[in-house]
């Protein structure tokens, strides 16, 4: 794979910088701390791509831990990045944190044991691989990538040069959906027949017209851009509302369905697989800014015959949740609650009594840390990410051709369908690529 990411754009830079150079060639030559070969007690050293909304939870919580050390952040909005090298300088009460408004220039550096990927979606996959390829474990939000394909070259990157990779799907690390996931694994509710994902309706709308402004002074509206179709700036349709812009994310099937997708993959022990049909009919804008789909409903046939149903949910509730129908009955789980046609059930999960355990983690970070440590794979590995954001894009794909489709998750392509199989990646804008 010959991922030239880091030869863009910049080329003065990297030309003028032998050691950076050395590194983006040669991640074997970093220091051996990077390959957990010293003790555990170590600090791991962190840097940010993105500083924005999402960016500010794992960040506020890596402020308190004593093993962890915040040491850069890269931002393309001077305003975010500026905002959180004071936040993080008055946590550590010194003038540490270095702020770059290209990431590359960031994990060129040597200090640097782990990057978090904290962009709108269509940059997390060159990011991500820029850092892994730097020598860098990468923590990357969810969805792991935009396309399919992006998805497939992170996870060869991943391996390709050893490294960690953890993706935010973070519902894995609370007890209530590992309990659940298990309980299903060990025929909890015997013969599972389908699955039942509700995600929450869009929360940000734009009307038909919108109207191109000024780009604001310290933000580098060009790299923001990036890989994604050239756009003028509007304020509509930037940092947080991206999620709802074909071009840069995939609307709540990525940013909700994901999460409860990924609960229902572990359950059907798909980790490495996926469905082999998937049959959608949403609805999207005819016009305005805004072009991800404003209603959801796509269904999953698995070899097992388990269908699975992700559909928008119209009740006003902010959350999702993933319901199982079997043989005994269905129970139900959600951040706040879990239920179930018979509290029996509940008390069966709660009692693990099956012989099949899955992993348990138990705080998400902590459990990226401790892989970064043993070199082990996370309880959300990059491989888990890519085949729970693969049927996110999948129920897209079939609902925008409005159509059945057939996919080989083995192949990871669609069968005897030439028109999905280019939905699978999307071409970038010069000179960004992947290749």
């Amino acid at each position: 794979m010959n991922l030239n990411l880091l030869s863009l754009n910049r080329r003065e830079f990297l030309k003028g910088s032998a050691a950076a150079s050395a590194v983006l060639a040669m991640p074997a030559i970093l220091p051996s701390r990077l390959f957990g070969q010293t003790a555990p007690s170590r600090q791991i050293t962190v840097g940010f791509i993105g500083v924005g909304n999402i960016a500010q939870g794992h960040m506020d919580t890596l402020l308190g831990f004593n093993d962890v050390k915040i040491l850069a952040v890269s931002d393309v909005d001077r305003a975010h990045r500026e905002a959180a090298v004071r936040k993080i300088n008055g946590s550590y009460q010194n003038g540490d944190c270095a702020q770059y408004g290209d990431f590359r220039e960031m994990v060129a550096r040597r200090d640097l044991d782990a990057v978090w990927v904290c962009t709108p979606d269509h940059w997390h996959a060159l990011a991500a691989i820029a850092a892994i390829r730097a020598g860098k474990d990468v923590y990357v939000e969810k969805p792991l990538t935009l396309t399919i394909r992006e998805g497939r070259e992170l996870v060869n990157a991943a391996r390709q040069f050893k490294r960690i990779a953890q993706t935010g799907t973070q519902q894995r690390s609370s007890k209530r959906f590992h309990d659940t996931a298990e309980f299903i694994r060990n025929d909890g509710l015997g013969k599972l027949e389908r699955i039942e994902v509700l995600i929450p309706a869009n929360n940000k709308y734009c009307g038909a017209t919108w109207t191109a402004e000024p780009v604001p002074a310290g933000l580098d509206w060009d790299m923001w851009l990036g890989p994604a179709p050239w756009s003028p700036f509007t304020r509509q349709g930037c940092h947080y509302n991206f999620r709802f812009n074909l071009d840069y994310a995939a609307g709540q099937v990525t940013n909700w369905g994901v999460h409860y997708i990924d609960i229902a993959q572990w359950a059907l022990g798909m980790d490495e697989s996926g469905p082999l049909e998937i049959e959608g009919h949403g609805e999207f804008p005819g016009t305005g800014l805004f072009s991800t789909a404003t209603k959801v409903d796509f269904t999953c046939r698995y070899a097992s015959g388990v269908m699975l149903r992700c559909h928008t949910r119209y009740d006003g509730v902010g959350d999702g949740n993933v319901r199982f129908f079997g043989e005994k009955g269905w129970v139900d789980v959600s951040r706040s609650a879990s239920t179930a046609s018979n509290p029996a059930l509940l008390k069966e999960i709660n009692a693990r009594a099956g012989s099949l355990k899955i992993a348990a983690s138990s705080n998400h970070h902590d459990n990226f840390l401790s892989c970064i440590r043993s070199r082990a794979r996370p309880i959300s590995d990059v491989e888990t990410g890519h085949r729970t954001t693969t049927v996110c894009n999948l129920g897209n794909i079939a609902m925008q051709l409005g159509r059945k489709v057939r996919w080989n998750p083995e192949r990871e392509e669609f069968i005897d369908d030439p028109i999905a199989n280019r939905m699978r990646h999307r071409s970038m804008r010069a000179p960004w690529s992947l290749v």
